[in-house]
């Protein structure tokens, strides 16, 4: 019979070996989510065909949930996590070898299923290799891998692009993915909690993670618009190194990682959260002003301050919400929430981006000019702060939520504790006797 992990502190073999597979896992996901969309736009899509492509693996990943969520009950995780890593595998062979546009949206439902299993099994083993004690500073430091990911992704693949052309690009994507796999191989995981698949509502949806869920979906659906569309409008306005976002976004996130690590435990996560988000907000206006680089730059340390400490932040929320045999479950939950912003994020915003333009030139979008085109992309930036405000105001609800829950376990331990007090006195009442 397997055991389950009890390891003691953070920095342990099983998590640093997810923590590297989880960086490489979301190198390779964030420069295809960054290339694929351009390398629509170069085929000659317009920003809806665009939005869909791009949303499209997210939306494949929210409809396979509930046959792939039971899976994390009845199969050994890392078995089931190196079965995704193939998969994500096939999905590049795919991008490589796709001669249109229909075969790139095609690929990207086979990859949202891959993903969609990978990106929530990869958090829930980080979770088995980190002791209870720093639990909370565990998510956080492994949530800086995936961070690095989406930070350095999107600058590595663009400037690969350029230099060796997309198909070249999704082959060093593919390496990032089987290096992934290799290390799999050898990371532990916590023993399954069930022999039977059974698709059943308590197998897809945690309760208690719903809410945070909810919040993740608008949080996403505006951070899906900055590496769906930002290549695209850096192009139109004429700014060649756009890429520098990205790469200023790495540098402050991993200052930040390291110098706020603990702060929601001393202040909270609304307070923390909240003021990220305003943050964020910062981001979005300053894409709706520049013109021109350092105004992106600028955007870049806000986006870190905002969504960088925004998200691990509400990993942690939702991991300690639950005990620890629904973490997969949760996970799973907060995740289908993050997939169905990131579906419909981009879909929206293209079909806004095509209407703002038509409406300025009605002759059809492919004759409107680079100035046209920017000023719709820009309106599009300036309106996902609406987006953020809703989120911040679900992220006060959250959190309240959240709490109570924790009060009421609370409260149910103790009052078990002390029936099982007096029932314990009683018996010893009697024996005396």
């Amino acid at each position: 019979m397997e055991k389950t992990l009890n390891p003691t502190n953070v920095w342990n073999k099983g998590f640093i070996l997810i923590f590297i597979a989880n960086v490489f896992m979301h190198m390779g996901q964030q420069t295809i989510t960054t290339l694929i969309p351009k390398y629509a736009y170069a085929m000659g899509a317009t920003a809806t065909i665009v939005g869909i492509v791009s949303g499209a693996f997210a939306m494949s990943a929210l409809f396979s949930k509930p046959f792939t969520s039971p899976l994390f009950l009845c199969v050994k995780k890392k078995h089931l996590y190196i079965f995704a890593c193939f998969l994500l595998m096939s999905a590049y062979v795919v991008f490589y070898f796709a001669p249109n546009v229909n075969w790139l949206i095609g690929g990207r439902l086979f990859h949202g299923i891959a993903i969609g299993m990978a990106a929530p099994l990869s958090l829930n083993m980080a979770c088995d290799n980190l002791p209870e004690d720093k639990f909370a500073k565990g998510v956080g430091l492994f949530s800086l891998g995936q961070a690095l990911g989406q930070a350095l992704g999107p600058s590595v693949g663009l400037s690969l692009s350029r230099s060796i052309g997309f198909k070249n690009t999704f082959l060093i994507c593919l390496l990032m993915m089987a290096i992934c796999t290799v290390i799999a191989f050898f990371v532990d995981s916590n023993p399954k909690s069930s022999d039977k698949y059974r698709i059943r509502l308590n197998t897809i949806v945690e309760p208690h993670a719903i809410p945070i869920a909810v919040t993740m979906l608008f949080i996403v659906m505006a951070y899906s618009c900055i590496p769906s569309f930002l290549a695209i409008y850096g192009e139109l306005l004429g700014i060649d190194n756009i890429g520098l976002y990205f790469t200023v976004y790495a540098v402050a996130m991993l200052v930040l990682r390291f110098t706020t690590s603990g702060v929601a435990d001393k202040l909270g996560y609304r307070k923390v959260v909240s003021v990220s988000l305003v943050c964020f907000m910062v981001t979005f206006v300053l894409f709706g002003a520049s013109k021109a680089l350092p105004g992106f730059i600028a955007a870049a340390i806000f986006a870190a301050l905002g969504y960088g400490l925004t998200l691990p932040n509400m990993q942690a929320l939702c991991m300690t919400s639950v005990p620890s045999d629904r973490r997969g479950v949760a996970s799973n939950t907060m995740y289908l929430g993050q997939d169905l912003g990131q579906s419909i994020g981009p879909s929206i915003a293209g079909a806004l981006i095509d209407a703002l333009i038509l409406k300025k030139c009605p002759e059809g979008v492919e004759y409107a000019s680079d100035q046209i085109k920017a000023g719709a992309y820009s309106t599009m930036y300036y309106l996902v702060v609406i987006v953020l405000v809703i989120a911040v105001a679900l992220v006060i609800y959250t959190t309240g939520k959240v709490k109570n829950i924790h009060k009421k376990d609370v409260e149910t331990d103790a009052d078990s504790d002390i029936i099982t007090a007096k029932t314990n006195e009683a018996e010893e009442s009697k024996e005396n006797q």
